[in-house]
């Protein structure tokens, strides 16, 4: 079924991809190459400024489960997500054991898929999946809320729920037991789920917020861009700087990632006004981002030993990136149209868009 999609989601789901992809090259580069410590820090500054990326695909999530309007079919819809997203998932996920793995058992198999441990970023298809198997729940809920119009309340006690339930298991995730997994439980950021369903039915006051709050918003973002920057730099050594280390997980990343959410929504709205040729790629790239999602961990790795070391590593990492992003785009829009795109990227949907007001109209308030 068609659906209508705000341009502007589109968009920020193709950024939050290049996000993911750029995180990638960042990490394989000081992972493999010990960079200098000036650059070291550069690509921390430059990891913390890209680290939006999976609250905003839980945000998209969000908003797009919001927008069921008719009655659900339990059954067919867990189905088709089981087709759209983890038959890929499986897929990728051997592909990944025979990359970087050898000799496992089958138990040990059987935990990395159910943990999404068979690469560093599929950790994130096990966590979304998590909020399609509770539609049955949030669906309703949303319905409630938006009838009682308790959206201010509602968007306000989540907020104080999340900050105090991330400060109590920020020490957890840092834990070697099995307790640590909760990173990857849909708990861990539900958040982001609520304001994307905030969003969804309060678009038209949604995008005023956001235009309107842009001045404000922005100081407030490089604030905490140097509170994040500062705690990364204090608890590690500038010349060991681990961004593995670097987690959603934490009050300030939380304010953080918020306020970047916020601010990508609003640059968001300015790229489809422009329709340029950057919102038509980005338009394009939207189509294969979960596809290119989990398999650009296997192109990075094909590509990156062809990259010559004698030059800057944050040259590296840009030339790594936009690589990994052209051939993951690239081989998932050949694939498409054949029976390896059920396997391979699943079942990609073309979205029918809604148009969204000036900017102008937005800060006078004037709906779409």
């Amino acid at each position: 079924m068609m659906k209508k999609t705000p341009a502007e989601l589109t968009v920020m789901k193709s950024l939050a991809f290049l996000a993911v992809v750029f995180q990638s090259a960042l990490l394989y580069i000081m992972n493999h190459h010990s960079p200098h410590a000036e650059e070291a820090i550069m690509m921390g500054m430059l990891f913390h400024f890209v680290k939006f990326s999976a609250p905003v695909f839980v945000f998209l999530v969000g908003f797009h489960m919001a927008q069921q309007k008719e009655a659900i079919h339990y059954r067919r819809y867990v189905s088709h997500k089981w087709t759209e997203l983890m038959i890929p998932y499986i897929v990728w996920s051997f592909v990944y054991f025979i990359l970087f793995s050898s000799h496992l058992h089958a138990s040990e198999v059987m935990k990395q898929l159910v943990l999404g441990e068979a690469a560093p970023h599929l950790w994130y298809v096990v966590m979304i999946i998590q909020f399609h198997l509770l539609i049955l729940i949030i669906v309703p809920f949303f319905r409630w809320l938006d009838q009682k119009k308790y959206w201010k309340s509602f968007i306000i006690v989540s907020s104080i729920i999340y900050i105090g339930f991330i400060t109590f298991i920020s020490p957890i995730v840092q834990s070697e037991s099995y307790i640590h997994y909760v990173d990857r439980t849909f708990l861990a950021y539900f958040f982001y789920f609520c304001l994307g369903g905030v969003a969804a039915y309060t678009l038209p006051s949604w995008r005023k917020f956001v235009i309107q709050a842009i001045p404000l918003n922005t100081f407030l973002f490089l604030s905490l861009f140097i509170v994040v920057g500062y705690e990364l730099f204090i608890s590690q050594s500038i010349f060991s700087i681990d961004l593995t280390e670097i987690t959603y997980l934490k009050p300030s990343m939380v304010l953080y990632v918020t306020s970047e959410i916020f601010l990508l929504y609003g640059l968001s709205i300015t790229i489809v006004q422009t329709k340029s040729r950057l919102y038509t790629a980005l338009r394009f790239i939207g189509r294969y981002t979960y596809g290119a999602y989990i398999g650009h961990v296997f192109f990075l790795h094909m590509f990156a030993p062809m990259i010559p070391t004698t030059m800057y590593s944050m040259l590296q990492a840009v030339i790594l990136f936009l690589i990994t992003t052209i051939a993951s785009i690239g081989i998932c829009y050949m694939v498409h149209a054949t029976p390896l795109s059920l396997l391979l990227i699943g079942q990609t949907r073309e979205h029918r868009t809604l148009s969204i007001p000036t900017i102008s109209k937005l800060k006078k308030g004037i709906p779409s």
